[in-house]
């Protein structure tokens, strides 16, 4: 051990460095020459996987606004037929007899006074009857070579004279609860793409759906059948759509409004 003097002072103590100890400082200055920064603390999270992550970050935080804030369109669809009035137009038996035969078909248009059917009277005497106005036959009621009535149905007619109207049908009453007045219906009008119309009114009391026989020419699919119930809403198409020739059965969606993405995930409900 070496002594060292201060003047004016005690002798100290000075701790002798061995030649290891000398050696290893210095190979540690000789690496911080040649790699600089070799002596500072090592980060564990390079650039790159910080960018990565706040860029995660955000896209977390972007996904959650929108699942809170977003909008989804939200509709119901439901079958419906585009027709002329809220109903067809039924053809009627003047007076009693027997019905010869028919003069037309399902389906068939006809125009205002043609010949429908004819009728033997009691008398013998044979009566035609005549299409009330110009349309489309939908269904026939009668059964040739049976008896009928005074007021008997004939025949069902889509009249042309009546407004263009489109008949939503629900089978459900939660489906019902949606038809209300001033609710707007997409319809897919053929040719002219999808049309927008408006609730205008809706039936409060359900139907039998085998009553809605002559509705429609061909089966309209999601309509039940037999007793099963089934409500009627009514919407008007734009005069601007022209003159169809009806029925034409169809779907249209009925425009619940805008709900959240987390409402259509959870199945909640709906807001404008």
């Amino acid at each position: 051990m070496t002594v060292a003097t201060r003047p004016n002072g005690p002798e100290t103590e000075q701790p002798t460095v061995g030649p290891r100890e000398t050696t290893a400082v210095a190979a540690a200055r000789a690496a911080a020459v040649l790699e600089p920064g070799l002596d500072r603390p090592v980060g564990l999270v390079g650039a790159r996987l910080r960018a990565a992550a706040a860029a995660l970050l955000l896209a977390v935080g972007a996904g959650a606004g929108w699942a809170v804030f977003g909008a989804l369109p939200h509709t119901l669809a439901l079958p419906a037929v585009l027709a002329h009035g809220p109903a067809p137009e039924t053809v009627r038996a003047d007076q009693a007899g027997a019905l010869l035969s028919y003069r037309i078909g399902t389906g068939a248009l006809v125009t205002e006074g043609q010949p429908i059917a004819v009728l033997r009277t009691p008398a013998g005497e044979e009566l035609v009857v005549r299409a009330p106005s110009a349309g489309t036959v939908t269904a026939l009621l009668a059964t040739p070579g049976g008896a009928v009535a005074p007021g008997t149905g004939l025949v069902t007619l889509d009249s042309a004279r009546l407004p263009q109207t489109v008949r939503i049908f629900a089978t459900s009453v939660q489906d019902a609860g949606q038809l209300v007045p001033g609710r707007t219906v997409l319809v897919p009008v053929p040719g002219m793409g999808t049309v927008r119309a408006t609730v205008t009114t809706a039936d409060t009391l359900p139907v039998r759906a085998d009553s809605l026989d002559g509705t429609f020419t061909v089966p309209l699919p999601g309509l039940p059948t037999g007793s099963a119930p089934v409500w009627t809403a009514y919407a008007s198409i734009p005069a601007a759509v022209g003159q169809l020739r009806g029925p034409v059965p169809l779907t249209v969606s009925v425009d619940l409004g805008a709900r959240h993405p987390y409402q259509a995930v959870f199945g909640s409900g709906a807001g404008r």
